[in-house]
């Protein structure tokens, strides 16, 4: 069996890192667009509900009025009544008590006409508030679908670019010799897209979790006899002077 050579291993790994790195991040920004899509249009569909609870509110309104208008002249049309019956009362008693009945009646349908008015006051205020609404609802829907269509092209400019660094990670894996490929890729899916990272040699630290890297395994990673690990957060290590692109 052929020997594995880490450092050429190494070598193509950071490659297909940094590729890797790019593709994780754009797939990141493009899996945030399709909820500002629907945060755009559910903000529009509330904005339309509100026109749809106005126009409830002025059908009741109107209902309202049209109940009270027929109230209103049941009620003329009983003191018209009442009037025509006080001349027919045969006693000054009868017709003081009728004649109380007639005024009671009227004040009656004064305080009913006063309540009219006051709803056909709202009602035109509630037409009003609805066209201003329901101006303002065409002007947010066209500025909501040119937002979508932006955050629609966006995405299809990620996508381009994501299948663009694909295929170059295509061309780059195979160089990587399989059991490193899947063990590099195993910890590229735990650790979001950073399998490997480089130590830092002014620290001494891994490059991914920034924990201490000991003297003896930083000497193991430059020998590239085999892979080495970070203890503290399991990314493969290189060191960047050992490692030439």
């Amino acid at each position: 069996m052929t020997a594995v050579d880490i450092g050429e291993q190494l070598k193509a790994l950071v490659e297909l890192q940094a590729l890797d790195k790019q593709i994780y991040d754009l797939q990141r920004r493009r899996q945030a667009k399709p909820p500002q899509i629907e945060q755009l249009k559910a903000a529009h569909q509330a904005q339309t509900q509100r026109v749809k609870d106005a126009e409830a509110q002025l059908k009741a309104l109107q209902v309202k009025r049209g109940s009270m208008d027929g109230d209103l002249a049941a009620k003329e049309a009983h003191v018209k009544k009442l009037q025509m019956q006080l001349y027919q009362v045969k006693t000054n008693k009868e017709y003081t008590a009728m004649q109380r009945e007639i005024e009671g009646a009227k004040a009656d349908n004064s305080v009913l006409e006063e309540e009219i008015l006051k709803v056909m006051e709202q009602i035109d205020q509630q037409k009003a508030a609805i066209a201003g609404v329901a101006e303002s609802l065409k002007s947010d829907e066209a500025a909501m679908r040119a937002a979508v269509a932006a955050v629609e092209q966006e995405m299809a400019v990620l996508d381009t670019a994501i299948a663009g660094l694909q295929a170059q990670r295509q061309a780059s894996a195979p160089r990587v010799e399989a059991k490193v490929l899947a063990r590099y890729e195993r910890i590229l899916e735990k650790k979001e897209g950073v399998g490997l990272v480089a130590v830092d040699p002014r620290l001494e630290a891994c490059g991914g979790c920034h924990m201490n890297v000991p003297p003896q395994t930083i000497n193991e990673i430059r020998l590239k006899e085999r892979l080495i690990a970070c203890e503290s957060c399991a990314r493969l290590l290189y060191y960047p002077e050992d490692v030439i692109a």
